[in-house]
């Protein structure tokens, strides 16, 4: 086996080296008059920021293998180059820097032409480097950036012994709302080992599509195989609600602040989330949180149980003002129950008016901050 991973791996570097390659000649077309190392591997990284970002993370991902081999007692497989180590190395970067080629660079260099060239070939780049970023970008919008401390009785929850597929996927998508370092190893791991096709390929598209350097294995030959069983995994508010009340992986949950909002405000809750995020904050968000059981379409009696459910389970109570949320019964509904629960409710005010409820929080929309004030 270590003979067929290795192998793998020096194929997949041979194909990451010929596309590599075919980057360096539209490159070496916008050179300027006078370049070396330094210059080459500026250009490529400005130029394509993804594609040196994806060698920063393969180099980081084989570095970690290795080094959990060796840990283990094992000889290691990989020993990558570090990017720009890897970057230089490579037969066409060493042919551009030879004597004899930057001399006819120079002798063919167009001075009066290379300013408009070369303008040219960035402005089609930069739009080719944002197409990608805004996917990327969307793929993340409404993932938390924090590392809730249930995270390991999840994971825990997942490698149990006997797990059904409803399980495993229930906790794959609880996971997939967060970008954390334990959330990704997890996602990896996922895509290396797991013998349950439908996860196993979602793992692998969740790390391609929010920007991690993947590749999706094979499937296992021999006495190893592949799981074909799936879910649709179709879920209502009474579901959420029965799993609350047992002994399930959702009535482990802890949130830092229970956003009470109007969703048509739901630009503006994207923001305060991120500016939230930034303390290190787990929020819970109705339409992100428990966006596969609480469905608009199934709004009933049971969505206010579960919405009490999660008050009860959140520290803190943040009501973001607004003339939709003031015009809301829910919002209504959820600061009361709060105010019974005798939770700490705080206030981002984004209306003219003076708030005389709640404590407010200082909130700048511009850079997506907030001040955040903790309670006892």
């Amino acid at each position: 086996m270590p003979g067929v991973a290795q192998r793998k791996y020096v194929g997949e570097t041979m194909r990451i080296n010929k596309k590599t390659t075919q980057i360096l000649r539209r490159i070496s077309d916008v050179l300027p008059y006078n370049y070396n190392e330094d210059t080459l591997l500026a250009l490529f990284q400005e130029l394509y920021p993804h594609e040196w970002e994806k060698l920063n993370q393969r180099y980081q991902q084989y570095k970690k293998k290795d080094e959990f081999l060796s840990k283990n007692g094992k000889k290691i497989r990989y020993t990558p180059d570090s990017p720009r180590v890897h970057f230089l190395n490579l037969p066409k970067v060493k042919h551009m820097l030879s004597k004899g080629m930057i001399a006819k660079h120079k002798a063919n260099f167009d001075k009066l032409g290379y300013q408009e060239k070369f303008d040219s070939f960035k402005a089609k780049r930069q739009n080719t480097i944002k197409s990608r970023s805004d996917k990327i970008a969307k793929a993340n919008e409404l993932i938390q950036k924090v590392e809730p401390l249930y995270i390991d009785a999840f994971i825990a929850a997942y490698h149990k012994r006997g797990i059904s597929i409803d399980g495993k996927m229930e906790i794959f998508k609880e996971l997939q709302k967060y970008k954390s370092r334990k959330v990704l190893e997890l996602f990896y791991k996922l895509n290396d080992s797991e013998r349950n096709n439908q996860i196993r390929n979602m793992a692998f598209k969740h790390l391609q599509v929010t920007g991690n350097y993947v590749k999706l294995r094979k499937n296992f030959k021999g006495k190893k195989y592949f799981m074909t069983e799936k879910t649709q995994f179709f879920m209502t508010p009474i579901d959420l609600l029965k799993r609350i009340e047992s002994n399930n992986i959702q009535n482990k949950k802890v949130y830092d602040v229970f956003i009470s909002h109007s969703y048509k405000d739901t630009d503006i809750i994207k923001k305060i989330i991120k500016a939230l995020n930034k303390h290190s904050l787990n929020i819970y968000c109705d339409w992100t949180s428990d966006n596969d059981f609480l469905k608009r379409e199934l709004v009933s009696d049971y969505t206010k149980v579960v919405l009490k459910k999660r008050i009860a389970q959140s520290n803190n109570v943040v009501f973001v003002k607004t003339q939709n949320s003031l015009e809301s019964d829910w919002v209504n509904f959820e600061l009361d129950y709060s105010r019974d629960l005798g939770k700490n409710i705080l206030c981002i005010n984004l209306t003219d008016e003076e708030e005389v409820r709640f404590k407010e929080l200082d909130y700048n929309a511009e850079h997506e901050s907030v001040q955040w004030v903790r309670s006892d």
